[in-house]
């Protein structure tokens, strides 16, 4: 049994929670924050043990295994101090404010012989993980670039998770921009090189208080893959991947749960005899397959209501934390490679302006 405290309980700590909740193997001993208030109320409601100091906690419970879910500022120290306790870790991301940072816990926990890990989550969705699969089965051909689009309807001087996250260079929405660039990196691939990388930021708000609201990434692999990064606030949502492949496009599509094939063009190059009506032909079939998933997803739904119990398709982080649990006993995979962890945060940390990304 994996002994295992959360340490930090603002919004996020809730789906740590359920994924325990769900995970064979785990349990929960104890919680952690500040707020003593928050921390009585969550450890009543969840049957567990409060503490309002995680020195305390540590040295009064035998953790296995750490979820740290505070404020980004505090995600190196308290990490650092539950490896030092014995304890695996898990770091929500951004897993840290600074690439010094980054790299200092990294060598902690190889020298602690202990595993800490970043919660990279929302690759989870299954429209990525239907698209991973039809682009790794080959029958599209060759990957030439994957663009990631990521619109969000939410201004970066609104908290969300907190007011510390006014403290950011992008506020609210730069608290976020590690999901469309892990799911670039993962879609993609990695950069070849850190010369390859290009950054940018642009701020809509013309308010100084915020340096940037949208971001854009882009890089080229070492197999000669584009990826194409774009994040912005303010702007109606959509979530979004599209491969560019040899024998069509593939576009994996959050908001809808779908995922669209076009597997001819309709331009001078098209292979078929009738490149328009194969594209009306392929806008039906992808039409029908979101009629489709929209009522998997209510039937899923009903089902759940049904037994009395919670559904929701927006529950990605207990797959990472049942293949995290697994990969501490040693039957299973990292749920996110240390490579793929790097890059995000060399990225991460260059656009808000760390010189030694």
């Amino acid at each position: 049994m994996l002994n295992t405290a959360i340490v930090g309980l603002g919004n996020v700590a809730r789906w740590h929670y359920r994924a325990i909740e769900r995970t064979a193997g785990v349990a929960l001993t104890a919680v952690a924050d500040l707020d003593e208030s928050v921390v009585q109320n969550r450890a009543t409601e969840w049957g567990t043990t409060p503490y309002t100091d995680v020195e305390e906690l540590l040295a009064s419970e035998q953790v296995d295994w750490a979820h740290v879910c505070t404020p980004l500022a505090s995600h190196a120290e308290v990490a650092r101090q539950c490896l030092e306790a014995g304890a695996h870790v898990l770091v929500e991301k951004p897993m840290t404010a600074t690439r010094q940072e980054y790299e200092s816990l990294v060598r902690r926990a190889d020298h602690q012989d202990r595993r800490v890990t970043v919660v990279h989550n929302q690759v989870n969705y299954p429209p990525f993980v239907r698209a991973r699969q039809l682009v790794e089965s080959g029958r599209f051909g060759r990957i030439h670039g994957v663009s990631v689009r990521w619109l969000e309807n939410n201004d970066p001087r609104e908290p969300g998770r907190g007011e510390w996250v006014l403290d950011l260079p992008g506020g609210e929405f730069g608290e976020g921009i590690v999901h469309p660039i892990y799911i670039g990196l993962r879609m993609a691939g990695y950069p070849a090189n850190e010369e390859v990388i290009d950054t940018q930021r642009i701020n809509t708000t013309g308010d100084e208080s915020v340096e940037y609201d949208g971001i854009a990434v882009s890089y080229s692999t070492a197999d000669d893959v584009v990826c194409t990064i774009q994040h912005h606030s303010n702007v109606q949502g959509s979530r979004q991947v599209e491969y560019f492949l040899e024998e069509g496009r593939i576009v994996a599509d959050i908001p809808t749960q779908t995922v669209q094939v076009y597997p001819e063009g309709y331009g001078g190059n098209a292979t078929v005899d009738r490149p328009i009506l194969n594209a009306a032909w392929w806008s039906v079939r992808n039409a029908a397959s979101a009629v489709q998933s929209a009522a998997s997803i209510q039937f899923k739904q009903l089902v759940a209501d049904l037994r009395d119990e919670e559904f929701t398709v927006h529950d990605t982080h207990t797959p990472v934390i049942r293949q995290e649990a697994n990969a501490i006993r040693g039957t299973g995979d990292d749920p996110t490679p240390r490579a793929e962890a790097d890059w995000t945060n060399h990225i991460f940390t260059r656009i808000n302006g760390d010189s030694t990304s």
